[in-house]
């Protein structure tokens, strides 16, 4: 009887900005879930300092300097790496810089007319339109009640809304035009990372696909600035404010950082999942910046607050029961690793290695 083999893992290595975690189960992905997070409230805190500088509206501005930065973050760690080879085409960065564009671009615009806090939580009502694109571009069905905690998502955002514009004057109609364009966009992208980059023979790593898509999407916000007077007015109110631009550098490396941290749980554990703790992460960023600066507080925002958490906890816990939306195939036998995630499953994350050991008859068979 032939012995059997070692044990082959099937789960892909996780790197994260050169460096490779060796973790697995739960403690990957709540490592992946706090660097997400922190990051991300890093940005977040930031970028709000920046439109908390006198004078500053400049949204175009702000879209150019993040993208540049990043695709310039990106390209660092390309080659501190080593690793040259690009496994996507141009035409797709070029798509997905589109989507990734439009998603900064209308977002960032939206600040004009909506409060940080707002705009924080309304993005997080994203869930639901990733998981209808996710239905649409990648055939994932969700079940009803996946779509009613969905939906409480929602109810908790409008509740928070409502908050805003009964207190701050700078709310307006246009501003929530904006940012659903920038959710669609958003919505769009997750998915289409996932597809056409993760789910596929030989997946790409983070660094490149932040690399290229920035790099297009810093084009397309100069090409959309230069037909304008901002980048003039902004270039003279960054001279005058001197803070602005480090600020905004700054910002774009958490967010790099935090992009990074994103697009692997996409790649481990697919859009929807990782919808899930982005959705969490600006919660506690909207915390961070009432700690941080100061606002009018009305009952809405506790009671659309408690609305978000709840339907969070309830999403979580359906993914939990079905095994997630992906998972992970053994090795093939040409070497290649399957590109599908494994599933967020209470049972495997606490008690399974995330490996597989090949049994005595397929060992033989080997």
């Amino acid at each position: 009887m032939a012995s059997l083999q070692p044990v082959v893992s099937i789960f892909p290595a996780a790197t994260i900005c050169g460096w490779t975690l060796r973790l697995q189960g739960r403690s990957l992905f709540l490592s992946l879930c706090c660097g997400a997070i922190s990051s991300a409230v890093g940005f977040a805190a930031l970028q709000e300092g920046v439109f908390r500088i006198p004078g500053f509206e400049f949204s175009g501005w702000m879209t150019f300097v993040t993208a540049a930065t990043m695709a310039l973050c990106g390209n660092l760690e390309l080659a501190l790496t080593g690793d040259g080879r690009r496994v996507g085409t141009l035409l797709q960065y070029l798509k997905l810089s589109v989507l990734t564009l439009a998603g900064m671009y209308f977002t960032n615009w939206s600040l004009n007319y909506l409060n940080y806090p707002t705009r924080v939580l309304f993005k997080s009502s994203k869930l639901l339109p990733t998981m209808a694109v996710g239905t649409l571009m990648q055939g994932r069905w969700y079940s009803c009640l996946e779509y009613c905690a969905a939906g409480g998502l929602v109810a908790g955002i409008a509740c928070f809304t409502m908050g805003d514009a009964e207190l701050l004057p700078k709310f307006h109609l246009t501003g929530v035009g904006l940012i659903l364009v920038g959710m669609a966009a958003d919505a769009a992208t997750s998915n289409y990372e996932e597809k056409a980059f993760f789910r596929v023979a030989q997946p790409a790593s983070q660094a490149e696909v932040v690399a290229f898509s920035s790099l297009f999407g810093s084009g397309w916000a100069l090409l959309l600035l230069l037909p304008t007077n901002e980048l003039g007015a902004a270039l003279k109110h960054s001279s005058e404010q001197p803070a602005v631009v480090p600020l905004l550098v700054a910002s774009s490396v958490c967010g790099y950082v935090s992009v990074s941290f994103v697009l692997l749980l996409i790649k481990l554990y697919g859009a929807t999942v990782t919808e899930m703790v982005k959705s969490l992460r600006k919660v506690l960023t909207v915390v961070l910046s009432f700690v941080l600066y100061p606002k009018p507080l009305s009952w809405k925002y506790g009671l659309g607050g408690l609305a978000v958490l709840a339907s969070l906890a309830a999403t979580q816990e359906l993914q939990r029961r079905k095994g997630g939306d992906v998972k992970h195939a053994p090795p093939k036998e040409d070497g290649l690793c399957s590109p599908e995630a494994q599933p967020l499953n209470a049972t495997d994350l606490e008690t399974q290695p995330l490996e597989v050991e090949m049994t005595t008859k397929e060992a033989t068979r080997a």
